[in-house]
């Protein structure tokens, strides 16, 4: 099993969503065809549904919503990649309206462009680079097996330590990285137990949900929380490390245990011990004692001054050089290891924090909201917050989670004026409960691909997390507003 993890690890270590789940599932299939059929219907439906809704539209609001019609029917479909719509998305914006050929008067737009520099992407790449690090070394492995140990050999003890360790590892590095490792490691048990045995479905299931969640934690544990962090810096509310820790932390070992009970309850365990041992599976050669010494050190460090912010008064982004200086500098990383890293990703989340910032800028974000006032005819927040945070989280069982969001919080922030940092936290938390596919996030990607679980056995944990998790966050975001004010 250690040749499998090491294969996953190596085709797929994105943080988004969809993308990766499809390369996991099938690999090596590109299906030219679909795709080209796919890109094809969506832009003419766009071009239809752009034509009938601009009509009385100013300039800059047609080329924008033209664009975000666009953004939508190709990240649903998958007609191309995920990051390349972020990419397209930044060169329309600059041939759109940085240029007289479409709209008369030129903007500005180096905002579109900035966002590549954006703290919230210097914040993942800090990220990227850690889990790279503890990786490469053997580190995450060896904190695994640290955390899993004091759990002894009772099933359900097992669960509960299984899934902390899969969710608590997961707010620092790739949820992916970590459902692949814990996957790996129970998997030799479970198939020894045989289908039978419900303990181990329980297993299965448990982990890819735990790690999923688990992301809510911190502002690196997701990129949908990276891009909600920015959204509400975009507005002058700043959240750093911490605050988000304070906020997203309950939440995720909330569901947590909550789902641990559900587990134990939905597939309760016939055998007495379970014996989990990280240590005893094969592994490739690490690097030596140095480059392990120096990972540990940087890591510490990084994450502690992450978690200080509010003493020292350093941005962290500034922090995230740590790692990404001192792990090149001391060559720990190459430039093999750098070239590995989700660049992707960061594609994805700087496009899509280019289009959040050109519908608000253009007022698109206005007009679409007027649309959606309907959802405020209650005069009730929460009712509103409560239907936009299922929204998202249906839309992220079918695509992009990090699209998802880079799409709906710029309406909905102009929906809720003056309540921006809450919708932020509540549609970036919720985006991590969508749990009900093989496709909707990489670590139920990776449980299924073992042909140990089928489809119909995420159901239950995924309808549990995507109904329950928006609640609760709404609820506990709201608690905590209502407290600080």
């Amino acid at each position: 099993m250690a040749d499998n993890s090491n294969s996953f690890s190596e085709k797929v270590s994105y943080r988004d969503s969809r993308r990766a789940a499809f390369r996991i599932l099938q690999p090596g299939k590109t299906h030219a065809l679909r795709r080209f059929v796919s890109f094809v219907l969506v832009a003419a439906l766009v071009v239809y549904v752009w034509r009938t809704l601009t009509g009385d539209f100013p300039p800059e609001e047609r080329a924008v919503l033209f664009l975000f019609l666009l953004a939508v029917g190709l990240w649903i479909t998958e007609a191309v990649p995920a990051f390349a719509v972020g990419l397209l998305i930044m060169g329309y914006l600059v041939f759109a309206l940085g240029t007289p050929l479409l709209h008369p008067e030129p903007w500005d737009v180096s905002p579109y462009l900035n966002t590549w520099s954006s703290p919230v992407i210097w914040l993942m790449l800090g990220g990227f680079f850690m889990a790279e690090g503890l990786s490469r070394t053997g580190l995450d492995r060896q904190l695994f097996a640290w955390a899993i140990k004091p759990a002894g050999t009772r099933p359900g003890s097992v669960l509960l330590a299984v899934m902390l360790t899969s969710a608590v590892a997961s707010m620092f590095i790739s949820n992916t990285s970590t459902t692949v490792l814990m996957i790996g490691a129970v998997l030799p048990l479970v198939r020894q137990a045989g289908r039978d045995e419900p303990f181990s479905k329980a297993l299965m299931v448990a982990i890819p949900l735990a790690a999923s969640v688990g992301g809510m934690g911190t502002i690196i544990g997701s990129a949908p929380n990276a891009i909600a962090a920015g959204v509400a810096a975009g507005f002058g509310q700043d959240i750093n490390f911490i605050q988000w820790m304070l906020l997203g932390v309950p939440v995720a070992l909330g569901l947590v245990i909550v789902a641990w009970f559900f587990m134990l309850k939905l597939y309760p365990a016939t055998m007495e011990e379970f014996s989990l041992d990280l240590q005893g599976m094969e592994e490739p050669e690490l690097p030596g004692k140095r480059d392990r010494l120096i990972v540990a050190a940087l890591s510490v460090a990084t994450v502690l001054m992450w978690m200080t912010t509010p003493l020292h008064g350093i941005h962290v982004a500034a922090i995230s050089l740590i790692p990404i200086v001192g792990l090149t500098m001391t060559q720990v990383m190459g430039a093999a290891q750098v070239r590995g890293l989700p660049w992707d990703t960061l594609m994805l989340v700087a496009g899509g924090l280019s289009l959040g910032a050109a519908v608000v800028d253009t007022g698109l974000a206005d007009r679409l909201a007027s649309w959606l006032e309907f959802l405020t005819v209650f005069d009730m927040d929460g009712l509103v917050f409560a239907a936009l945070a299922l929204i998202t989280v249906t839309l992220s069982n079918f695509m992009s989670n990090t699209a998802t969001v880079s799409l709906i919080l710029p309406v909905a922030v102009a929906l809720l004026p003056g309540r921006e940092m809450e919708t932020c936290l509540i549609l970036g938390l919720s985006a991590s409960c969508a749990l009900l596919l093989p496709v909707s996030t990489p670590p139920n990607a990776v449980a299924y691909s073992t042909g140990e679980i089928q489809t119909r056995d995420l159901r239950p944990g995924g309808l549990l997390i995507g109904l329950l998790g928006p609640l609760l966050i709404v609820a506990w975001v709201m608690l905590i507003s209502w407290m600080i004010t």
